[in-house]
């Protein structure tokens, strides 16, 4: 059953059947003056026959993805590469298939693509043996803050002292310069 008898039936008159023409080729009678197809308004010459450019890509995003494929550092594959390789990635003319086989091929001749020097060690904030120092001076410390809050005649911010209190404050002095300098104390 055709289109036709099929309209005919819906709508009770008869229709006409139109013969099929093959037409292979556009005219530009049907492009029109712009050289387009009103039913479709792009110029065919310039959408039609041209390369499919690729899309521009962050290559530090790339190599970041790629160094956790391989489980590897970014930093050592970006030196594995130079600025023509960086410039072709931001480009997208150079996959992510490619280099990764091409980093897989760098791995395999003996290029490391981690770190595996050990980090650094820290050196620890305070001496060694600081500990042992402030035990030397720290009852005489303690002594003298206890007579300095508890006496009426010192004054510590004037350098006004009682003669126990300048006794405390000499003997706080003499243990805190020994502790920090063993030559000193030895002389």
């Amino acid at each position: 059953m055709s289109v036709a008898s099929l309209i005919a039936r819906k709508l009770g008159q008869p229709v006409t059947p139109v013969t099929r023409r093959e037409n292979t080729g556009v005219t530009a009678v049907a492009l029109g003056r712009e050289g387009r197809n009103p039913c479709n308004p792009c110029n065919p010459t310039k959408t039609r026959y041209t390369e499919k450019k690729p899309e521009p890509v962050n290559p530090d995003a790339l190599l970041n993805e790629i160094a956790r494929t391989l489980q590897s550092n970014p930093a050592r594959l970006r030196a594995l590469l130079d600025s023509d390789d960086m410039q072709d990635i931001a480009e997208g003319a150079t996959s992510r298939a490619n280099l990764l086989a091409y980093f897989r091929l760098m791995r395999s001749h003996g290029h490391p693509l981690a770190d595996d020097t050990p980090e650094p060690t820290r050196q620890p904030e305070s001496r060694p043996g600081h500990v042992e120092l402030m035990q030397a001076w720290k009852p005489a410390h303690d002594e003298l803050i206890n007579h300095l809050m508890a006496c009426k005649a010192c004054y510590a911010p004037r350098a006004r002292y009682c003669t126990e209190g300048a006794d405390l404050r000499r003997v706080y002095l003499e243990s805190y310069t020994n502790s920090t300098n063993p030559t000193r104390a030895k002389q």
